[in-house]
């Protein structure tokens, strides 16, 4: 009966947070499933997992263009900056790819169709040209990794991410990322009886190069940004309401937490980039980030204020309030302007106001 409850609890953080293709419409959208990519200083992505839907926000104006208009699973949303485009992906009828590609003003550029066949449960990424390279598309099925590019007949790549650990009675690949060619970034969750924790792993698929990394007290976000992966954690505290095992590593309020750490996959080593001490004043204290247009939001829970960093810890913004009394999620900062924005839901429909930063 473990082993049961266990795979089905596994099947369901899959269904909700892996994979748009098992995306239910019925439900209302919210801030935590809601993802959003920065197109530019005025315009984001928001790609909401729950419904599947697609939209490209007017930052701006608060004006929204619906990118994803049938009820076809999505795949992949990736924003390309160089040229500038938006790339949808979506699962056809016959288990192939569609492929459209998109103005930053929302206009549909190309249509295409992809014929990589796939299976229920695939995961894929679909990744850029670059150099000589034409574009890829990465497929996790359960611990395969393949790398597919035209004519999309069999892998160019493959790798088996399988993780055994005594320790542990299952290792199950849970997110990854794959942002070009050779870095691939995974996540792990290991599970024993009464106790589960994160891992993360980095590969360098040309040299075979692995590290493996076990010294979490917190789930965590990870995303490969060429030979670096970006790790940065939210934690909320609610030991009161569940008590940790004595075993059970967990974040404490009166311990410093490193929130926000690069791993660099060519030397195999982890470096503590930003972290803090988030007070537990109840009402869900604790702390929140966003990796966005490159750049790191960290909310804090309590004190309802917010800090943006860059992707190498410098910081760009500091304690400013946190709109909506934290009901609001970050969607963008434009510098020039000295302007913030930040989506909210207001009665089931996508909101952006912005807040100028003092």
């Amino acid at each position: 009966m473990k082993r049961l409850a266990y795979w089905c609890s596994i099947v369901l953080v899959t269904v909700l947070f892996s994979n748009y293709a098992y995306a239910d419409e019925s439900l209302p959208p919210s801030l935590g499933s809601t993802d959003i990519l920065s197109a530019d200083d005025h315009a984001a992505v928001l790609v909401d997992r729950t419904a599947g839907k697609v939209l490209l926000a007017d930052l701006q104006a608060n004006k929204f263009t619906s990118l994803s208009d049938d009820a076809s699973p999505v795949l992949d949303v990736e924003v390309v900056k160089q040229p500038e485009k938006i790339v949808l992906l979506k699962k056809t009828n016959r288990n192939t790819i569609s492929k459209t590609v998109f103005s930053y003003q929302g206009a549909v550029l190309s249509k295409s169709e992809i014929p990589l066949s796939l299976k229920d449960g695939d995961k894929i990424k679909w990744v850029a040209p670059a150099g000589k390279a034409n574009e890829r598309i990465m497929v996790q099925r359960l611990d395969a990794f393949n790398l597919y590019q035209f004519p999309w007949k069999k892998p160019s790549v493959s790798y088996d991410a399988k993780v055994v650990d005594n320790g542990w009675e299952f290792v199950s690949v849970m997110d990854w990322d794959f942002e070009r060619y050779p870095y691939l970034a995974i996540k792990y969750m290991a599970s024993g009886i009464m106790n589960q924790v994160y891992f993360a792993k980095t590969v360098n698929l040309y040299t075979k190069k692995e590290a493996l990394f076990k010294d979490f007290n917190t789930d965590f976000n990870l995303e490969s940004s060429g030979r670096n992966t970006l790790l940065f954690t939210s934690n909320v505290y609610d030991s009161v309401y569940q008590p940790f095992p004595p075993n059970v590593l967990w974040p404490k309020s009166t311990e410093i937490q490193p929130y926000y750490q690069i791993i660099n996959a060519d030397k195999g080593i982890k470096s503590k980039v930003l972290e803090g001490v988030f007070a537990d004043k109840g009402d869900h204290s604790g702390w929140q980030t966003e990796l966005i247009n490159n750049q790191l939001f960290v909310g804090d829970l309590a004190e309802h204020t917010w800090s943006l960093y860059s992707a190498n810890g410098s910081a760009i913004v500091m304690n400013q309030s946190w709109p909506g009394n934290r009901e609001s999620k970050f969607a963008g900062y434009n510098a020039a302007a000295g302007i913030s924005y930040f989506l909210e839901y207001r009665s089931g429909k996508a909101s952006i106001t912005a807040y100028p930063v003092h």
